[in-house]
């Protein structure tokens, strides 16, 4: 057995045991543990802890395909994540405490930087993984800092592991965003319109929840609206429900919101202003919403008179037991400031929406 064959059985050994220890030691706080300190560090970033040539090169370009895309539908560019690289051998305790990272590494490289990842590897004797190359990623939870997530992405070579990601980039990227949504959740839901809710409830048979802070803007009989307004920005979220008996909206969504905002979202005092959409940045796409066919838009609207505009966020679907058709959606108005993180907060208030079986069921 070769040096090269040894180096690679002793490495993805120890990552193997990584995913076993970890699970051995998530058992206090719902799975942190008491004595690290709190992940720190800002929403949508991660850190790629992984040798700097690599970074630079193809490797460093597929992990950028995965997290520096650009968000559909926003009126700037905005990235999924702001992904930055960390040289292992600067490691410290601060970086350590980051609430998203990625330690990335690969067998053929045997630089310093390389060779420094070892150091985050505990030796173990599972063997069977070296026959098998499929296994390129392994998941921690907590490992430096309560509230952390850490994936480890490696290859016994390079060019195996930019395949690996090149594949899976969407599945990597949505486990990265359903962390960031999770944590979203928490903090925007501490405290809610329990009231409003309620109300939603009782009067049209929906459950959604309503961060604080939202008020009631107009509640009709097949039309809700719940908005925030700040200073510097606006939140707003409403939903539409009819009888479902045509298919049509489904044929063209574009054009079914166009007759929903012109007739429910007009200016009180200037009736002749309404709500439109821009022609640029249309993004519809077959998604499943909560187990229901849907049809999910991300896209750009403005006032009729050109006054305002930003993006937008909705699901078009049909629960079948309530023989409902349900048009959702979440804008905001922002101007002069980035919309990325204000659109992840419309994207996990839509999410809490249920109707029908699930609502009564409680899910």
């Amino acid at each position: 057995m070769n040096l090269t064959h040894l180096r690679i059985k002793a490495i993805l050994l120890l990552l193997v045991f990584i995913s076993v220890t970890s699970c051995d030691s998530v058992t206090e706080n719902n799975g942190s543990k008491s004595h690290l300190p709190v992940a720190l560090g800002e929403s949508n970033a991660v850190l790629a802890v992984m040798d700097t040539t690599q970074w630079n090169g193809p490797l460093g370009e597929a992990l950028r395909e995965i997290f520096s895309t650009y968000v559909p539908g926003l009126p700037q560019d905005e990235p999924y994540f702001k992904l930055r690289n960390i040289n292992p051998l600067k490691m410290n305790s601060i970086l350590k405490t980051a609430k998203s990272m990625i330690f990335v590494s690969t067998l053929d490289n045997n630089g310093a930087q390389s060779r420094a990842m070892q150091n985050y590897f505990t030796t173990s004797s599972l063997e069977k993984i070296l026959d098998d190359s499929s296994v390129y990623r392994l998941a921690q939870k907590n490992q430096f800092a309560r509230g952390q997530e850490i994936v480890h992405l490696f290859g016994q070579t390079e060019d195996q592991l930019i395949t690996h990601l090149k594949r899976d980039k969407e599945l990597i990227r949505n486990y990265f965003l359903n962390i960031e949504n999770k944590r979203i959740s928490q903090s925007i839901f501490k405290v809610r319109e329990k009231q409003i809710e309620k109300t939603l409830r009782e009067t049209h048979g929906f459950d959604i929840q309503v961060p604080y802070g939202y008020d009631l803007a107009k509640s009709q009989r097949d039309f809700v609206w719940i908005r925030l307004l700040d200073p510097e920005y606006e939140k707003n979220v409403f939903v539409h429900f009819r009888p479902f008996n045509t298919k049509e909206p489904f044929d063209d969504v574009l054009t079914y919101r166009e007759e929903l905002t012109s007739s429910y979202l007009r200016d009180i005092q200037k009736p002749d202003i309404y709500m439109t959409l821009q022609n640029e940045n249309k993004n519809v796409r077959e998604v499943n919403f909560h187990g229901k066919y849907a049809l999910e838009t991300r896209a750009l609207w403005k006032l009729s008179d050109i006054s305002a505009g930003g993006p937008l966020l909705s699901y078009l679907f049909v629960d079948e037991s309530q023989q409902r058709l349900y048009y959702l959606e979440g804008y905001v108005y922002a101007p002069s400031k980035d919309k990325r993180a204000l659109m992840q907060e419309m994207e996990v208030i839509l999410n809490t929406f249920r109707s029908g079986e699930d609502f009564t069921a409680g899910k």
